[in-house]
Protein backbone atom coordinates (compact mmCIF):
# COMPACT_ATOMS: atom_id res chain seq x y z
CA UNK A 1 0.00 0.00 0.00
CA UNK A 2 1.06 3.24 -0.69
CA UNK A 3 1.74 6.19 1.77
CA UNK A 4 -1.01 8.24 3.33
CA UNK A 5 -1.94 11.36 1.21
CA UNK A 6 -0.33 14.65 3.06
CA UNK A 7 -3.02 17.54 3.58
CA UNK A 8 -1.01 19.54 0.50
CA UNK A 9 -2.70 17.57 -1.75
CA UNK A 10 -5.90 19.52 -1.06
CA UNK A 11 -3.95 22.56 -2.57
CA UNK A 12 -4.60 23.48 -6.08
CA UNK A 13 -1.77 24.38 -7.78
CA UNK A 14 -1.67 27.64 -10.32
CA UNK A 15 -2.45 25.82 -13.72
CA UNK A 16 -1.03 28.39 -17.06
CA UNK A 17 -4.29 29.92 -18.04
CA UNK A 18 -6.00 28.62 -21.25
CA UNK A 19 -6.07 30.73 -24.32
CA UNK A 20 -9.78 32.68 -24.22
CA UNK A 21 -11.14 31.23 -27.66
CA UNK A 22 -11.16 28.23 -29.53
CA UNK A 23 -9.56 27.85 -32.59
CA UNK A 24 -12.37 29.36 -34.78
CA UNK A 25 -12.30 32.59 -32.79
CA UNK A 26 -15.56 31.63 -30.85
CA UNK A 27 -15.51 32.49 -26.97
CA UNK A 28 -15.49 29.58 -24.74
CA UNK A 29 -17.99 27.98 -22.90
CA UNK A 30 -18.07 25.80 -19.45
CA UNK A 31 -20.57 22.99 -19.81
CA UNK A 32 -23.12 24.88 -18.26
CA UNK A 33 -23.48 27.15 -20.88
CA UNK A 34 -21.14 30.36 -19.41
CA UNK A 35 -18.34 31.45 -20.94
CA UNK A 36 -15.21 31.18 -18.42
CA UNK A 37 -13.25 33.13 -16.30
CA UNK A 38 -16.19 33.13 -13.43
CA UNK A 39 -15.46 31.64 -10.29
CA UNK A 40 -16.08 28.15 -9.42
CA UNK A 41 -17.32 25.80 -6.87
CA UNK A 42 -17.35 28.12 -3.42
CA UNK A 43 -17.61 31.42 -5.45
CA UNK A 44 -13.50 32.28 -4.73
CA UNK A 45 -11.83 31.22 -8.27
CA UNK A 46 -9.13 29.15 -7.59
CA UNK A 47 -9.50 28.02 -3.53
CA UNK A 48 -6.79 27.68 -0.94
CA UNK A 49 -8.54 24.45 -0.07
CA UNK A 50 -11.35 22.44 -0.89
CA UNK A 51 -12.32 19.19 0.23
CA UNK A 52 -11.93 16.07 -1.60
CA UNK A 53 -15.79 15.16 -1.61
CA UNK A 54 -17.61 18.50 -1.57
CA UNK A 55 -20.70 19.82 -0.22
CA UNK A 56 -23.71 18.37 -0.26
CA UNK A 57 -26.06 18.22 -2.38
CA UNK A 58 -29.72 19.49 -2.48
CA UNK A 59 -32.22 16.20 -4.00
CA UNK A 60 -35.77 16.13 -4.34
CA UNK A 61 -35.93 12.97 -2.51
CA UNK A 62 -34.46 11.35 -0.25
CA UNK A 63 -32.77 7.78 -2.02
CA UNK A 64 -34.94 5.54 -0.32
CA UNK A 65 -37.76 7.27 -1.29
CA UNK A 66 -37.11 7.20 -5.08
CA UNK A 67 -39.16 4.53 -6.92
CA UNK A 68 -36.02 1.78 -8.28
CA UNK A 69 -36.79 -0.83 -10.31
CA UNK A 70 -35.38 -4.86 -9.38
CA UNK A 71 -32.35 -4.69 -10.82
CA UNK A 72 -31.93 -7.14 -14.15
CA UNK A 73 -29.63 -9.83 -13.70
CA UNK A 74 -26.37 -9.38 -15.31
CA UNK A 75 -26.69 -11.33 -18.31
CA UNK A 76 -29.88 -10.09 -19.24
CA UNK A 77 -28.28 -6.60 -19.28
CA UNK A 78 -26.14 -7.84 -21.87
CA UNK A 79 -28.03 -9.72 -24.14
CA UNK A 80 -30.34 -6.09 -24.37
CA UNK A 81 -27.14 -4.40 -25.15
CA UNK A 82 -26.12 -6.94 -27.81
CA UNK A 83 -29.78 -6.35 -29.10
CA UNK A 84 -29.77 -2.83 -29.01
CA UNK A 85 -26.21 -2.75 -30.93
CA UNK A 86 -27.68 -5.28 -33.43
CA UNK A 87 -30.76 -3.16 -34.16
CA UNK A 88 -28.84 0.17 -34.59
CA UNK A 89 -29.81 1.52 -31.56
CA UNK A 90 -27.46 3.87 -29.27
CA UNK A 91 -25.02 1.78 -27.01
CA UNK A 92 -23.05 4.34 -24.64
CA UNK A 93 -24.35 7.30 -22.80
CA UNK A 94 -21.95 9.98 -21.44
CA UNK A 95 -23.84 11.18 -18.52
CA UNK A 96 -21.87 14.32 -16.63
CA UNK A 97 -22.70 13.85 -13.04
CA UNK A 98 -21.41 17.74 -12.29
CA UNK A 99 -19.45 20.03 -13.93
CA UNK A 100 -17.81 20.72 -10.51
CA UNK A 101 -13.86 20.12 -10.47
CA UNK A 102 -11.59 20.56 -7.89
CA UNK A 103 -8.43 20.36 -9.85
CA UNK A 104 -7.38 22.61 -12.65
CA UNK A 105 -6.18 20.59 -15.55
CA UNK A 106 -4.21 22.01 -18.44
CA UNK A 107 -6.25 20.36 -21.48
CA UNK A 108 -9.60 21.18 -19.69
CA UNK A 109 -11.56 24.33 -19.26
CA UNK A 110 -14.91 22.10 -16.21
CA UNK A 111 -12.71 23.24 -13.80
CA UNK A 112 -12.97 27.07 -14.32
CA UNK A 113 -17.04 26.96 -14.16
CA UNK A 114 -19.69 28.85 -12.68
CA UNK A 115 -21.07 26.24 -10.63
CA UNK A 116 -24.35 26.04 -9.36
CA UNK A 117 -25.27 23.15 -7.42
CA UNK A 118 -28.90 23.74 -7.00
CA UNK A 119 -29.15 23.50 -10.92
CA UNK A 120 -27.54 19.88 -11.08
CA UNK A 121 -29.25 16.89 -11.48
CA UNK A 122 -31.25 15.53 -8.56
CA UNK A 123 -31.45 11.58 -7.82
CA UNK A 124 -34.78 11.58 -9.21
CA UNK A 125 -33.36 12.92 -12.53
CA UNK A 126 -31.24 10.15 -12.57
CA UNK A 127 -33.96 7.98 -11.67
CA UNK A 128 -36.20 9.10 -14.86
CA UNK A 129 -32.99 9.50 -17.06
CA UNK A 130 -31.91 5.93 -16.42
CA UNK A 131 -35.72 4.97 -17.05
CA UNK A 132 -36.11 6.50 -20.28
CA UNK A 133 -33.01 4.99 -21.57
CA UNK A 134 -34.11 1.65 -20.51
CA UNK A 135 -36.35 2.25 -23.43
CA UNK A 136 -33.26 1.80 -26.10
CA UNK A 137 -32.42 -1.21 -24.19
CA UNK A 138 -29.43 -1.91 -21.14
CA UNK A 139 -26.73 0.95 -22.31
CA UNK A 140 -23.25 1.71 -20.86
CA UNK A 141 -23.29 5.04 -18.92
CA UNK A 142 -19.83 6.75 -18.59
CA UNK A 143 -20.37 8.77 -15.38
CA UNK A 144 -18.23 11.39 -16.21
CA UNK A 145 -17.55 15.18 -15.45
CA UNK A 146 -16.28 17.89 -13.53
CA UNK A 147 -15.33 15.49 -10.72
CA UNK A 148 -18.00 13.21 -10.02
CA UNK A 149 -16.39 12.48 -6.71
CA UNK A 150 -17.25 15.52 -5.80
CA UNK A 151 -21.07 14.23 -5.43
CA UNK A 152 -21.68 12.64 -1.97
CA UNK A 153 -24.33 10.85 -3.22
CA UNK A 154 -22.57 9.29 -6.46
CA UNK A 155 -22.73 5.63 -5.29
CA UNK A 156 -26.72 6.47 -4.85
CA UNK A 157 -26.27 7.63 -8.84
CA UNK A 158 -24.79 4.71 -9.28
CA UNK A 159 -27.42 2.11 -7.82
CA UNK A 160 -30.50 4.02 -9.83
CA UNK A 161 -28.37 3.42 -13.09
CA UNK A 162 -27.38 0.20 -12.19
CA UNK A 163 -30.73 -1.39 -12.10
CA UNK A 164 -31.05 -1.58 -15.96
CA UNK A 165 -27.46 -0.21 -17.59
CA UNK A 166 -23.67 -0.81 -16.93
CA UNK A 167 -22.39 2.21 -14.92
CA UNK A 168 -19.04 2.97 -15.49
CA UNK A 169 -17.19 5.75 -13.31
CA UNK A 170 -14.42 8.30 -14.28
CA UNK A 171 -12.06 9.98 -11.72
CA UNK A 172 -9.10 12.06 -11.26
CA UNK A 173 -8.94 10.06 -8.11
CA UNK A 174 -10.04 12.65 -5.49
CA UNK A 175 -12.27 11.68 -3.15
CA UNK A 176 -11.92 8.59 -3.02
CA UNK A 177 -11.91 6.79 -0.30
CA UNK A 178 -11.88 2.57 0.71
CA UNK A 179 -15.26 2.92 2.53
CA UNK A 180 -16.61 5.11 -0.33
CA UNK A 181 -14.93 2.57 -3.19
CA UNK A 182 -16.88 -0.46 -1.54
CA UNK A 183 -20.31 1.82 -1.56
CA UNK A 184 -19.60 2.19 -5.42
CA UNK A 185 -18.91 -1.58 -5.92
CA UNK A 186 -21.77 -2.54 -3.79
CA UNK A 187 -24.56 0.14 -5.84
CA UNK A 188 -23.30 -2.12 -9.02
CA UNK A 189 -20.56 -0.08 -10.25
CA UNK A 190 -18.97 -1.91 -13.37
CA UNK A 191 -15.97 -0.25 -13.96
CA UNK A 192 -13.88 2.28 -12.68
CA UNK A 193 -11.28 4.34 -14.78
CA UNK A 194 -8.56 6.80 -12.48
CA UNK A 195 -6.83 9.08 -14.82
CA UNK A 196 -2.98 9.05 -14.46
CA UNK A 197 -1.30 11.17 -17.61
CA UNK A 198 2.21 11.08 -16.70
CA UNK A 199 4.63 8.42 -14.80
CA UNK A 200 6.44 11.69 -13.25
CA UNK A 201 4.27 12.51 -10.79
CA UNK A 202 5.26 16.20 -10.56
CA UNK A 203 4.79 16.50 -14.39
CA UNK A 204 0.92 14.79 -13.46
CA UNK A 205 0.60 17.12 -10.75
CA UNK A 206 1.53 20.42 -12.54
CA UNK A 207 -0.87 19.15 -15.41
CA UNK A 208 -3.49 18.84 -12.97
CA UNK A 209 -3.17 21.65 -11.30
CA UNK A 210 -2.81 19.83 -7.87
CA UNK A 211 0.08 18.51 -6.13
CA UNK A 212 0.26 15.20 -5.23
CA UNK A 213 -2.20 14.31 -7.65
CA UNK A 214 -0.12 11.30 -9.01
CA UNK A 215 -0.33 9.63 -5.33
CA UNK A 216 -3.75 10.52 -5.13
CA UNK A 217 -4.97 8.38 -8.11
CA UNK A 218 -2.08 5.97 -7.28
CA UNK A 219 -3.85 5.16 -3.80
CA UNK A 220 -7.36 5.66 -5.36
CA UNK A 221 -6.69 2.53 -7.17
CA UNK A 222 -5.17 0.57 -4.54
CA UNK A 223 -8.50 1.68 -2.67
CA UNK A 224 -11.24 0.41 -5.40
CA UNK A 225 -8.93 -2.91 -5.76
CA UNK A 226 -9.52 -3.73 -2.62
CA UNK A 227 -12.97 -2.89 -2.19
CA UNK A 228 -14.24 -4.92 -4.75
CA UNK A 229 -16.95 -6.71 -3.66
CA UNK A 230 -17.49 -9.33 -7.24
CA UNK A 231 -14.58 -10.39 -9.01
CA UNK A 232 -16.73 -11.75 -11.75
CA UNK A 233 -16.74 -8.31 -13.45
CA UNK A 234 -15.65 -5.50 -11.71
CA UNK A 235 -12.89 -3.68 -13.18
CA UNK A 236 -10.50 -0.83 -12.65
CA UNK A 237 -8.37 0.71 -15.49
CA UNK A 238 -5.85 3.92 -15.83
CA UNK A 239 -7.22 6.30 -18.17
CA UNK A 240 -4.13 8.83 -19.95
CA UNK A 241 -4.75 11.53 -22.33
CA UNK A 242 -1.91 11.60 -25.16
CA UNK A 243 -0.96 15.23 -25.79
CA UNK A 244 2.13 16.80 -27.08
CA UNK A 245 4.51 15.75 -24.71
CA UNK A 246 3.22 12.55 -22.95
CA UNK A 247 3.84 10.18 -25.47
CA UNK A 248 7.19 8.60 -24.29
CA UNK A 249 5.72 8.45 -21.01
CA UNK A 250 2.81 5.80 -22.72
CA UNK A 251 5.48 3.06 -22.14
CA UNK A 252 5.67 4.16 -18.10
CA UNK A 253 2.25 4.45 -17.72
CA UNK A 254 1.45 1.08 -19.27
CA UNK A 255 4.12 -0.96 -16.64
CA UNK A 256 2.71 1.14 -13.88
CA UNK A 257 -0.61 -0.58 -14.68
CA UNK A 258 0.83 -3.83 -15.01
CA UNK A 259 2.58 -3.43 -11.63
CA UNK A 260 -1.04 -2.37 -9.95
CA UNK A 261 -2.94 -5.14 -11.48
CA UNK A 262 -5.11 -3.01 -13.38
CA UNK A 263 -5.79 -2.31 -17.21
CA UNK A 264 -4.48 0.54 -18.83
CA UNK A 265 -6.46 2.67 -21.40
CA UNK A 266 -5.36 5.54 -24.00
CA UNK A 267 -7.22 8.33 -25.78
CA UNK A 268 -5.93 11.50 -27.77
CA UNK A 269 -6.47 15.24 -26.30
CA UNK A 270 -8.74 17.36 -28.46
CA UNK A 271 -8.45 20.87 -29.22
CA UNK A 272 -12.55 21.21 -28.29
CA UNK A 273 -11.80 21.20 -25.07
CA UNK A 274 -9.05 24.19 -24.95
CA UNK A 275 -8.65 25.92 -28.22
CA UNK A 276 -5.04 24.88 -27.28
CA UNK A 277 -3.65 23.42 -30.58
CA UNK A 278 -0.30 23.41 -29.66
CA UNK A 279 -1.23 19.99 -27.59
CA UNK A 280 -2.21 17.96 -29.80
CA UNK A 281 -0.70 14.39 -30.06
CA UNK A 282 2.70 13.89 -31.79
CA UNK A 283 2.78 11.82 -35.20
CA UNK A 284 4.60 8.17 -34.69
CA UNK A 285 1.76 7.84 -31.74
CA UNK A 286 0.25 5.09 -33.41
CA UNK A 287 3.82 3.07 -33.71
CA UNK A 288 4.26 3.16 -30.19
CA UNK A 289 1.11 2.04 -29.21
CA UNK A 290 0.81 -1.09 -31.09
CA UNK A 291 4.21 -1.91 -30.26
CA UNK A 292 2.84 -1.76 -26.76
CA UNK A 293 -0.50 -3.43 -27.41
CA UNK A 294 1.39 -6.17 -28.33
CA UNK A 295 3.97 -6.41 -25.59
CA UNK A 296 1.11 -6.30 -22.78
CA UNK A 297 -1.92 -7.65 -24.28
CA UNK A 298 -3.24 -8.09 -20.97
CA UNK A 299 -2.78 -4.76 -19.57
CA UNK A 300 -3.36 -2.35 -22.42
CA UNK A 301 -7.18 -2.80 -23.16
CA UNK A 302 -7.74 0.04 -25.67
CA UNK A 303 -9.13 -1.58 -29.03
CA UNK A 304 -6.68 -2.09 -31.61
CA UNK A 305 -8.50 -0.92 -34.23
CA UNK A 306 -9.33 2.38 -32.34
CA UNK A 307 -5.22 2.76 -31.47
CA UNK A 308 -4.35 2.16 -35.42
CA UNK A 309 -6.04 4.96 -36.19
CA UNK A 310 -4.42 8.03 -34.00
CA UNK A 311 -1.91 9.02 -36.24
CA UNK A 312 -4.66 9.41 -38.67
CA UNK A 313 -7.29 11.32 -35.81
CA UNK A 314 -4.48 13.93 -35.85
CA UNK A 315 -3.17 14.55 -38.92
CA UNK A 316 -6.54 14.91 -41.34
CA UNK A 317 -9.06 14.09 -38.85
CA UNK A 318 -11.40 11.36 -38.94
CA UNK A 319 -14.90 11.97 -40.66
CA UNK A 320 -18.44 9.40 -40.16
CA UNK A 321 -18.71 10.43 -36.42
CA UNK A 322 -21.23 8.33 -34.70
CA UNK A 323 -22.10 10.76 -32.02
CA UNK A 324 -25.78 10.87 -32.33
CA UNK A 325 -26.46 7.50 -33.67
CA UNK A 326 -24.09 5.24 -31.18
CA UNK A 327 -23.56 7.37 -28.77
CA UNK A 328 -24.72 10.79 -27.02
CA UNK A 329 -24.35 13.05 -24.29
CA UNK A 330 -26.58 13.93 -21.07
CA UNK A 331 -25.14 16.78 -19.04
CA UNK A 332 -25.38 18.15 -15.44
CA UNK A 333 -29.13 19.35 -16.38
CA UNK A 334 -30.58 16.91 -18.58
CA UNK A 335 -29.53 18.43 -21.61
CA UNK A 336 -28.86 15.85 -24.52
CA UNK A 337 -26.67 16.57 -27.07
CA UNK A 338 -24.84 14.11 -29.85
CA UNK A 339 -21.56 14.66 -27.93
CA UNK A 340 -20.09 16.34 -24.67
CA UNK A 341 -18.94 19.20 -26.54
CA UNK A 342 -22.38 20.29 -28.47
CA UNK A 343 -24.77 20.85 -24.98
CA UNK A 344 -24.98 23.98 -25.29
CA UNK A 345 -24.72 24.52 -29.25
CA UNK A 346 -27.07 21.78 -30.38
CA UNK A 347 -29.02 20.50 -27.58
CA UNK A 348 -31.18 17.77 -28.53
CA UNK A 349 -34.02 18.03 -25.95
CA UNK A 350 -34.30 17.53 -22.27
CA UNK A 351 -34.80 14.34 -20.37
CA UNK A 352 -36.78 16.29 -17.49
CA UNK A 353 -39.50 17.62 -20.04
CA UNK A 354 -39.31 15.58 -22.98
CA UNK A 355 -39.75 11.63 -24.01
CA UNK A 356 -37.03 9.53 -25.23
CA UNK A 357 -38.34 8.67 -29.03
CA UNK A 358 -38.72 12.59 -29.63
CA UNK A 359 -35.10 13.26 -28.48
CA UNK A 360 -33.41 10.42 -29.76
CA UNK A 361 -35.38 11.80 -33.75
CA UNK A 362 -33.42 14.99 -32.76
CA UNK A 363 -30.16 13.03 -32.03
CA UNK A 364 -30.28 11.10 -35.37
CA UNK A 365 -31.36 14.81 -37.28
CA UNK A 366 -27.83 15.84 -35.67
CA UNK A 367 -25.96 12.70 -37.01
CA UNK A 368 -26.67 13.17 -40.14
CA UNK A 369 -25.94 16.74 -40.21
CA UNK A 370 -22.32 15.64 -38.13
CA UNK A 371 -19.23 16.74 -39.82
CA UNK A 372 -17.35 17.08 -36.95
CA UNK A 373 -13.86 15.57 -37.36
CA UNK A 374 -12.63 17.68 -34.43
CA UNK A 375 -12.08 14.43 -31.54
CA UNK A 376 -11.00 10.85 -31.46
CA UNK A 377 -12.23 10.31 -27.94
CA UNK A 378 -12.84 6.85 -26.48
CA UNK A 379 -16.26 7.91 -26.30
CA UNK A 380 -16.73 7.75 -29.96
CA UNK A 381 -13.58 5.79 -31.48
CA UNK A 382 -13.66 2.70 -29.05
CA UNK A 383 -17.88 2.76 -30.35
CA UNK A 384 -17.09 3.48 -33.21
CA UNK A 385 -14.91 0.46 -34.35
CA UNK A 386 -17.40 -2.00 -32.93
CA UNK A 387 -18.75 -1.24 -36.49
CA UNK A 388 -16.25 -3.04 -38.38
CA UNK A 389 -15.62 -6.75 -37.59
CA UNK A 390 -12.55 -7.40 -36.44
CA UNK A 391 -13.37 -4.01 -34.11
CA UNK A 392 -16.11 -6.18 -32.73
CA UNK A 393 -14.12 -9.36 -32.21
CA UNK A 394 -11.73 -7.17 -30.47
CA UNK A 395 -13.63 -5.79 -27.88
CA UNK A 396 -16.76 -8.03 -27.53
CA UNK A 397 -14.75 -11.00 -26.08
CA UNK A 398 -13.22 -8.55 -23.17
CA UNK A 399 -17.25 -7.37 -22.88
CA UNK A 400 -18.62 -10.51 -22.41
CA UNK A 401 -15.37 -12.40 -19.45
CA UNK A 402 -13.65 -9.10 -18.66
CA UNK A 403 -12.75 -9.13 -15.55
CA UNK A 404 -11.63 -12.82 -15.94
CA UNK A 405 -8.75 -11.92 -17.45
CA UNK A 406 -8.20 -8.34 -14.98
CA UNK A 407 -3.83 -8.52 -14.97
CA UNK A 408 -4.79 -8.42 -10.66
CA UNK A 409 -6.81 -11.50 -10.59
CA UNK A 410 -3.63 -13.82 -10.98
CA UNK A 411 -0.36 -11.64 -10.87
CA UNK A 412 0.28 -12.20 -15.13
CA UNK A 413 3.47 -11.01 -15.49
CA UNK A 414 3.73 -9.32 -18.65
CA UNK A 415 7.10 -7.46 -20.99
CA UNK A 416 9.53 -9.24 -18.99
Amino acid sequence: MSTPIPLESLLRQNPAAPPASTSNGQPRSNGNGRHIGHANGNGHGIPEIELPIGPPLEIDEPHEAVDLSTPRHTWGKKARLLKAFLLNRPVWVTWQVTYNCNYGCSFCTYWQNDFKPHEENSLQDFAMGARKLSELGSLIVSLAGGEPMLRRDIHQIVDVIARDHFPYLTTSGSGMTTKRARQLWEAGLWGCSVSIDYADPDKHAQHRGVKFAFERAVKAIEQLMEARTDLSYQRVQIISVLTDDNLHEMPKLCELARKLGVYWQVQPYSVMKTGNERQRHLRGATEVLLDLKRRYPETFHTNRLYLERFDEAVNDGISGCIAGRAMFNIDNQMVVSKCVEFNLTEPCGNLRSEDMRTVLGRLHEANERNTCTACWYSCRGEVEVLYEPRGFLNSMHSFLWQSRRQPGLNGVSQGD
